[in-house]
């Protein structure tokens, strides 16, 4: 589950395995197995999205959202964004 929700992250962002290597220092061999489902996420694939990505650390670690605190996804963000008003729903 935290994998698939890290990969929403890359896509989302439009982020690629060498993109993500200049950005946290983790050799992009490591990413490309990591969305290929050759390895699991683990604990320094984490924390370096979610240093980038720090409103996004609830959902990714729970699959849940909180508005309330900043802590949303980046399908939630997405869908805000296309709303005429936002922050309306």
């Amino acid at each position: 589950m935290i994998r698939e929700r890290l990969i929403s992250v890359w896509d989302k962002e439009k982020l690629s395995a060498p993109k993500l290597e200049k950005l946290t220092g983790i050799d992009r061999s490591s990413w490309y197995h990591l969305r290929n489902g050759k390895r699991r996420a683990n604990e320094q694939d984490i924390e370096a999205i979610v240093q980038m990505f720090p409103q996004y650390a609830f959902w990714i670690a729970s699959g849940q959202i909180a508005p309330e605190i900043g802590q949303t996804s980046p399908d939630y963000d997405e869908a805000n964004r296309n709303l005429s008003q936002p922050n309306a729903g």
